[in-house]
């Protein structure tokens, strides 16, 4: 997991962001920014470091991570505006990076995921739109919790419905619309024209109908999907973020798409 790491801030109208940069001991031009999980209300640059830092080595590409505001501190949109000012001064300074801001793509687990889908749904129809988006077990209907994975992990051990119920209030609270495709991407009219994705989900996680069907409609709009739902697994969670090795066969899938997706970007369109 070799990769030079270097801290900095990004400057927006609520303050700074701090984003991490790896960068792989091979020469790259591509690059992956990386939105982490956690609920929207925890999860920083130390807590996704291991899965970055494999993410740099694996891919071979320059790696930036966000490390947005939280909940319930700092409620939506929050998270959403700090990943979009992110990814535009990210874009800005790819000559400073070494990186083509035509060849890169964003990556997020679990509430990453949903800000990586939203920032796919912002940059759709900008020359510099990425080239693939990566949703690992991504929340992306906040609004209606009747999906089926929702109703079948409902309550009980760990990460379920409820759990990630009581997260989605506080980090939207009461007077928001979770309709808002900032909110709930899943809820777009349209995603025609977005960016190809991969999109990892696991069989016993509430959330992986919020993955499988967005990867339906993705499909019905005419864009290329990649899709593995992983067996007898839960939510990623801990085990995405630290890299462990029952997220192998998850995390293959998405670095050979990602892989595939930074060197050919032309091949998927």
């Amino acid at each position: 997991m070799r990769a030079e790491q270097i801290d900095s801030v990004v400057d927006n109208i609520a303050g700074t962001v701090p984003i991490r940069v790896y960068r792989p001991i091979s020469e790259t031009v591509s690059l992956l920014c990386y939105l982490h999980g956690a609920g929207f209300v925890a999860g920083d640059l130390d807590s996704h470091d291991q899965v970055c830092r494999l993410l740099a080595s694996r891919v071979g590409a320059v790696v930036v991570a966000v490390d947005y505001r939280l909940a319930p501190e700092h409620p939506f949109p929050a998270a959403v505006e700090d990943a979009f000012s992110a990814v535009e001064w990210i874009l800005d300074h790819a000559e400073e990076l070494g990186v083509d801001r035509n060849r890169w793509a964003v990556i997020g687990d679990s509430a990453g995921g949903t800000l990586a889908a939203a920032v796919a749904q912002r940059w759709r129809d900008r020359p510099d739109h990425p080239v693939m988006q990566a949703l690992v077990c991504p929340a992306l209907e906040l609004a209606d919790f009747n999906l089926p994975s929702h109703l079948a992990y409902a309550e009980g051990d760990g990460f379920t419905t409820a759990v990630m119920r009581q997260m989605a209030d506080l980090y939207i609270g009461s007077e928001i619309d979770r309709a808002d495709p900032l909110v709930s991407p899943a809820r777009a009219t349209s995603l025609e024209g977005l960016a190809p994705a991969v999109i990892i989900s696991a069989e016993l996680d509430p959330l992986r109908d919020d993955g499988e069907m967005y990867g339906r409609r993705l499909l019905e709009a005419g864009v290329p999907v990649v899709s593995f739902r992983q067996p007898q697994m839960v939510h990623y969670g801990v085990l995405w973020c630290r890299a462990a090795p029952e997220i192998a066969p998850g995390f293959n899938v998405v670095a050979e798409a990602l892989s595939m997706a930074l060197r050919h970007p032309l091949a998927l369109k």
